[in-house]
């Protein structure tokens, strides 16, 4: 299993965001403050990109960056967190 963490901060209230990959089937989820925000089943090419989800009423997405196309960049309003 593979694991991307993010703490964000947006109006003053901190978030926890995490991807969480399968190492063997390729399924995995987001969540946002442990919640699942999205999830997808067995993918053979790496994440299902973009993933989207809102958080306090932004609009989020994991995009998928890196070799294999497997390492996920978090997007807040378009713009990247690193």
């Amino acid at each position: 299993m593979s694991n991307k963490t993010w703490k964000i901060e947006i109006a003053g209230q901190q978030h926890v965001i995490e991807v969480q990959t399968g190492s063997f089937d390729g399924g995995g989820s987001v969540t946002v403050d442990g919640k699942v925000a999205n999830k997808w089943g067995t993918s053979v090419s790496g994440l299902p990109m973009p993933l989207k989800f809102e958080i306090q009423g932004k609009k989020a997405e994991i995009k998928s960056e890196g070799f294999m196309a497997n390492t996920p960049a978090l997007y807040l309003d378009g713009k990247e967190i690193k």
